[in-house]
């Protein structure tokens, strides 16, 4: 049960953000809808290149950069989701298998997975986000598997990628459908979506003659796409996890927050304030920042450990190395202390 100072500071919580939920207003879908149009000529500028250019450095770069196109338009189908980017749930829904099927990617399955996962964040090992691996499962690890644990971030990023993300989120979707029985018609239509899709695609490669450079281009987009998302998910979670006395407050700890500019916040969607959008996911992404300015004066009234900061995504990246050398660093913010220790009451 929560304490009393833990329950007051949930209130205050609570309260100090309040009017940062309602639904994005005109000027956020307007800039919402730039983002994605901008990124999207992004994607097919870069794909149109490749397909009408000699293969060679030029052609492998311009599918480089819609690969990061691409990677920052499924960040944005997180927000999709949540109903926070154009405010329109179920367009948003369509919009995003729109996005994800081409590459594979089951977003109704991810979709009711990551509502799992902000249940469970931090405090049910069931959590299918979670990426650190628990004391239990460091010591029942055999060789090969605690070699893949030292080195998590490296074996996410380079080899899983992409592939290991769409594996894993069929995986648990399959183990969890117990949870939530929604997931057994989410995988249905997501493998649907998904074999007419890459059938159809893989035909029209075929009768082009083009197998091994249709073959090529959803390569290079994997790897690109797999690398920054694996990334993301890493910064986002890792060496945070643990339970707080309140579910609030294992939102706010178990999340990491990063200083990252305006534009880069723009573009991933509001994820760099994580702490904030894990407490409070019905905030749209342009109010993050201020609810993450908000949080931290409240958790300093109340004597609260500061949320867990880094700098910038250059600092995660130390720490997450750091991390898997010596198992138990964190960052210095963390926020390792229990969020009810020493807690004041107001």
């Amino acid at each position: 049960m929560a304490s009393l100072a833990a329950t007051a500071l949930v209130s205050d919580l609570c309260a100090v953000v309040r009017d940062l939920g309602a639904a994005p207003s005109p000027g956020e879908r307007a800039r919402g809808a730039l983002r994605l149009t901008t990124l999207s000529a992004l994607l097919l500028g870069g794909a149109w290149l490749y397909w009408r250019l000699p293969l060679g450095g030029v052609a492998i770069g311009a599918v480089l950069i819609a690969g990061v196109a691409y990677a920052l338009l499924l960040i944005a189908t997180h927000e999709m989701v949540h109903g926070t980017l154009l405010g329109f749930r179920t367009l948003e829904q369509w919009l995003a298998c729109l996005l994800s099927w081409p590459m594979a990617w089951p977003h109704l399955t991810y979709a009711r997975l990551h509502h799992l996962h902000h249940r469970w964040n931090g405090c049910d090992p069931r959590d299918p986000e979670r990426t650190t691996p628990l004391p239990q499962e460091r010591l029942a690890a055999g060789p090969l598997r605690r070699l893949m644990q030292r080195h998590l971030l490296w074996w996410r990023v380079g080899v899983l990628g992409g592939v290991g993300l769409i594996a894993d989120t069929a995986r648990k979707g399959f183990w969890l459908q117990r949870q939530d029985q929604g997931l057994v018609q989410a995988r249905l239509i997501d493998g649907a979506g998904v074999m007419v899709l890459h059938t159809t695609m893989l035909l029209i490669a075929l009768t082009r003659g083009e197998l091994w450079r249709y073959l090529l281009f959803w390569l290079l987009l994997e790897r690109v796409i797999g690398a920054i998302v694996q990334f993301r998910g890493m910064v986002e979670h890792h060496l945070l996890w643990r339970s707080r006395e309140a579910h609030l407050l294992t939102q706010l700890y178990a999340t990491r927050t990063i200083n990252a500019g305006s534009w880069l916040n723009a573009l991933l969607g509001g994820l760099p304030h994580h702490s904030a959008h894990h407490a409070f996911p019905s905030i749209p992404s342009e109010r993050l920042p201020l609810a993450s300015r908000r949080i931290a004066l409240v958790l300093e009234r109340h004597g609260a450990p500061p949320l867990p900061t880094l700098s910038s995504y250059r600092e995660a990246l130390i720490v997450m190395i750091a991390g898997e050398t010596n198992p138990g660093h964190s960052s210095p913010q963390a926020g390792d202390t229990a969020a009810g220790d020493g807690i004041k009451t107001s």
